[in-house]
């Protein structure tokens, strides 16, 4: 048992898609203090979608604060500073990383257009020059996407459509690498961190250069790109008067960032290949380990490189997940209006996981398609929307509720298979965590639709915190490794129940010729 007095803590950051978390997460892996604070995003014309990276920051200090009081340790334990954060984000800044403009969101899609033009030759997969996709997946894994959901097709909108800020940009970085330029006053990146540029060598595991050959093919300038240092490294100390606001020691370490997959696997206790993360937060994702770069450019599955060493991070990302059910409370469930003045309770979620377990399985075979900002993984497609399908007048809200869980876990199984072909053998279970891990309904029906057990993490929604501050612990040399699954906890496993399988596997089938046999539709409507 380790002593209080002898127990080092790490600030942890994650700043996600609709808020920022931060905690104090100790080397026994408890988190022993958190805060909360959301912002907007704010959503423009022509796909533009933005969020305040100087809210950002000032957030981040004000749960920092927090944190630290809460936690009621002696801050000279609190040895390092760790963030986390959404990617595919640009926030370009000045010398002083001081943003020059809103971050650029990775819903935005206005610099798809530019993608496009820079990807285009004969003969094409998907409208995208063979020749070039080949050097970009040999040289990075990944490759610029058509919707111009991507840090490069943002970077070349501002280069193309705001010039002026593109000339005062002195470097364009993710959200991680934003926050521990503000934490250190060192402007810097890392290889996983500056993969989302799809500017980075990434053939082997800790290389620490950009591509000339891309850089020529994108025409942005070398200068402007940050400096890379170790994936495993450490940024340096933080500033004396950030220090002295947080009321940290100057000597206190900021390890270099991350994105939120790479911490939210650490924090399900994952380190090694073969095993399964489901994350279901704003966005839905599934992630693991594989041994090397590889990529699977017609299902939008690719790996890049983990901030663990000699492992690369299968990255399947799939669109919204938990937002689709905060879309069905906000909008339809509780929308603030002439029908319901009064807004939301606040139990609200609560309500809803007990209105969805009113109905059973398969919720009346109603349908919800969950692509309200598009289809990514294991099909993109920009122009597909959401919606409720083969209602009828049985159909009430409770019936819709699951079928938005349902619609969400349907989305998951249509990558299963192909998650599992990359990775190179089956998933005996899946750890479940992120929001919608607190719904034990959500939880039933993924392992029914997956047909495998799922692990409902402890205290999912910090999953991310806690990948944070133990892998900074790691970072720092407080804490091995192979520890990291000992700290973690798993609330319960949840078998597939065999009389939900046909119920499933009929409306599945369904739920894959709803998006096959709609591809116009949603390019007619939305194109």
């Amino acid at each position: 048992m380790v002593e209080q007095g002898s127990q080092k803590y790490v600030l942890a950051l994650d700043l996600g898609s609709s808020g920022l978390k931060a905690a104090v997460v100790s080397d026994m892996g408890d988190v022993v203090a958190r805060a909360y604070e959301a912002y907007e995003t704010i959503i423009l014309p022509d796909g533009g979608a933005e969020q305040d990276a100087a809210q950002w920051w000032t957030l981040s200090l004000k749960a920092s604060r927090q944190v630290i009081a809460e936690a009621g340790v002696d801050t000279g334990q609190i040895v390092g500073i760790c963030c986390d954060s959404q990617y595919f984000v640009t926030v370009p800044v000045d010398e002083h990383a001081e943003p020059l403009m809103n971050a650029v969101s990775w819903m935005d899609t206005r610099g798809g257009r530019y993608n496009r033009r820079l990807m285009k030759g004969f003969p094409a997969v998907q409208g995208m020059s063979v020749r070039k996709l080949i050097q970009f997946i040999r040289l990075t894994g990944v490759a610029p996407t058509n919707v111009g959901a991507d840090a490069l097709a943002h970077m070349l909108a501002i280069q193309h459509e705001l010039p002026e800020i593109y000339a005062r940009t002195h470097k364009f970085l993710e959200p991680a690498d934003y926050l521990t330029s503000r934490f250190t006053g060192r402007i810097s990146a890392s290889q996983h961190t500056a993969t989302s540029m799809m500017l980075t060598s990434n053939r082997r595991w800790g290389e620490r250069t950009y591509c000339e050959p891309l850089l020529k093919l994108s025409g942005l300038d070398r200068e402007k790109l940050p400096e890379l240092l170790p994936s495993d490294g450490i940024v340096g100390k933080i500033t004396p008067s950030v220090a002295a606001e947080l009321g940290l020691s100057p000597e206190t370490q900021v390890v270099c960032g991350m994105y939120d997959n790479q911490a939210a696997i650490a924090g399900a206790g994952i380190v090694d290949l073969r095993e399964g993360l489901l994350l279901v937060s704003t966005t839905l994702s599934i992630n693991g380990y594989i041994s090397s770069k590889k990529t699977d450019i017609i299902r939008s599955i690719a790996s890049i490189p983990s901030c663990l060493p000699d492992k690369y991070m299968l990255l399947c990302e799939q669109g919204l997940g938990g937002k689709c059910l905060e879309y069905h409370l906000k909008n339809i469930v509780c929308h603030d209006d002439g029908l319901n003045p009064g807004g939301m309770p606040e139990d609200a979620y609560e309500r809803l996981n007990g209105m969805a377990a009113e109905v059973p399985a398969g919720s009346g075979n109603a349908l919800f398609l969950p692509w309200l900002s598009g289809a990514f993984a294991p099909a993109e497609n920009k122009n597909a929307r959401g919606g409720f399908f083969n209602l009828s007048l049985e159909t009430n809200r409770c019936h819709l509720t699951r079928a938005v869980m349902e619609g969400v876990a349907f989305n998951s199984r249509a990558a299963l298979g192909s998650v599992e072909k990359f990775m190179g053998g089956h998933l005996k279970s899946l750890r479940f965590a992120g929001g919608g891990a607190l719904s034990d309904i959500w939880a039933q029906a993924y392992a029914d639709i997956l047909q495998i057990p799922i692990h409902q993490m402890e205290d999912p929604v910090q999953v991310t915190c806690r990948g944070a501050g133990l892998i900074g612990l790691v970072r720092l040399g407080h804490l091995p490794l192979d520890e990291i699954p000992r700290r973690v906890k798993i609330k319960q496993t949840l078998e597939p129940i065999e009389a939900h399988r046909a119920v499933y596997d009929k409306l599945f089938r369904q739920f894959r010729a709803i998006f096959k046999n709609n591809q116009k539709v949603f390019n007619a409507l939305n194109g």
